[in-house]
């Protein structure tokens, strides 16, 4: 599997492109919607987001095992890993074909779920936003564009699986090509829209194009010619698909429950906020959680790139290379969190205020608290992701208490306390500082032998 500096530059050239994507078309959101309208825009992102949560921890499963595969494993177990020979490229295609379409029928009966949900819930949940809105304010267009964003998602849960194929199979850079593709055209159809006056609706359209463009590229480019020909033609016997999901789900089932718990952590409040703050709040707090998730997201770029290859070196036990693909992993991450946050703290409500923003960022003790808890979050989800690739998953019960801990500080705190719109993060802030913020980096630096001067060495060695 190659993967090196040209696959971590199209990250980076992806992530930009996300960064992009919403800040070339937030000025004109903040600019042309109420404050009221933008805290519903931020509820649709969640939204969407819902598909990591949807998909119960198989995704990464399925990835994972698939990237075996792709290194030359024969075999795949339910928990732990069998070392690949020395030297052994040899791919299972009986094997892989298994596994692609128990992915298949596994996202196709999740979104039949999904959609029976959400139709479901929907007219009782989203009535009590709505009470926000002024009383001469049809609030059509916001009903209409949440059918539309829950009709989006289910496609994005049925797709959801094509990406991660492709990293895998460790195409990073093309998928992070598609990804870039995708992003440009989404910006440019919401800027068109929302000049014409669509208003909250160009967003959703917006999304759907690139969606819809995107995933279907990265299913032309994993199904290449060469692949299907093997695919189809293998004489590897192929594994039932009862089988195949009798090996993910016990640690699929435990990442389903770590990401119920991390739902409770990162994503409840978003949920919560509506019920208990005005949208006008909401829509603040959601822009400046929006900022410190595009760095955590520029802070990880680096490792997601090379993740299919730190798998590898797990397969083929190379102790010393995953020691120091997780040291470069974790710099990029501080220097990230630095750079980007000073830029956050300093510049964003200037230029804020030069777009004639209806909707601000919130204070800056707000900013600097929540980038502390950002920054922890995803350093030590850095450090899971290291001990996952074992393909055990050490942190479920943890996961699940903190999240159950979010939930009732965020009740305490919203219900009973003059925080307000601080409870947002320091509920999750709090319950991930007990324990797991310092455990499973704890254990990765006590698995790999890491001392604090090897940090320094590594740095050395990049410059």
């Amino acid at each position: 599997m190659e993967i090196g500096r040209k696959d971590v530059a199209w990250n980076m050239a992806a992530t930009f492109m996300r960064v992009a994507s919403g800040l070339l078309v937030l000025p004109l959101v903040l600019r042309l919607l109420p404050s009221y309208e933008v805290g519903i825009y931020y509820l649709f992102i969640e939204l969407m987001g819902l598909t990591a949560l949807l998909d119960f921890g198989f995704s990464n499963s399925f990835t994972r095992n698939v990237t075996y595969v792709f290194s030359g494993a024969n075999n795949l177990l339910s928990k732990g890993y069998i070392p690949a020979e020395t030297g052994n490229s040899q791919i299972n295609y009986g094997l892989l074909r298994s596994v692609i379409r128990a992915m298949k029928r596994y996202y196709a009966a999740l979104t039949v779920i999904f959609v029976v949900i959400f139709v479901a819930i929907s007219p009782f949940y989203l009535a009590k936003p709505l009470e926000s809105f002024p009383q001469n304010v049809d609030t059509m267009h916001v009903w209409v564009s949440w059918w539309l964003v829950g009709l989006l998602t289910a496609y994005q849960l049925y797709t959801y699986y094509y990406s991660a194929l492709l990293m895998a199979r460790g195409y990073v850079k093309r998928n992070q090509q598609i990804i870039i593709l995708g992003q440009a055209a989404r910006i440019v159809v919401c800027i068109i829209f929302l000049l014409l006056g669509f208003g909250l609706i160009s967003m959703v359209i917006g999304q759907a194009v690139c969606d819809l463009l995107s995933r279907n590229l990265m299913n032309y480019v994993f199904y290449d010619k060469e692949l299907k020909i093997k695919l189809f033609a293998s004489e590897n016997k192929i594994v039932k698909t009862a089988e195949i999901m009798k090996i993910m789900t016990p640690n699929a089932v435990k990442i389903g429950v770590v990401s119920i718990g991390s739902f409770a952590v990162n994503k409840l409040s978003m949920f919560v906020a509506p019920l208990y703050l005005s949208l006008t709040v909401v829509g603040s707090f959601g822009l400046t959680r929006q900022m410190v998730n595009i760095i955590a997201s520029i802070g990880l770029v680096w490792f997601t790139a090379f993740y299919p290859k730190v798998t590898e070196r797990r397969l083929k036990n190379e102790q010393q290379h995953l020691k120091r693909m997780y040291i470069k992993g974790n710099l990029f991450l501080i220097a990230a969190f630095v750079v980007c946050g000073l830029g956050l703290i300093f510049v964003g409500p200037p230029l804020l205020a030069l777009f004639h923003s209806k909707t601000v960022l919130l204070s800056t003790t707000f900013i600097i608290i929540y980038l502390i808890i950002c920054f922890l979050e995803a350093n030590h989800g850095l450090a899971a992701q290291i001990l996952l690739t074992k393909n055990e998953v050490p942190f479920m019960y943890p996961a699940l208490i903190a999240g159950a801990m979010t939930v009732v500080l965020l009740f305490i705190f919203l219900k009973f306390t003059p925080l307000g719109v601080f409870s947002l993060i320091l509920a999750p802030g709090i319950s991930q500082l007990v324990y797991q913020n310092w455990k499973w980096v704890y254990d990765v630096w006590k698995e790999l032998k890491i001392r604090p001067i090897d940090y320094f060495i590594v740095l050395k060695n990049i410059f």
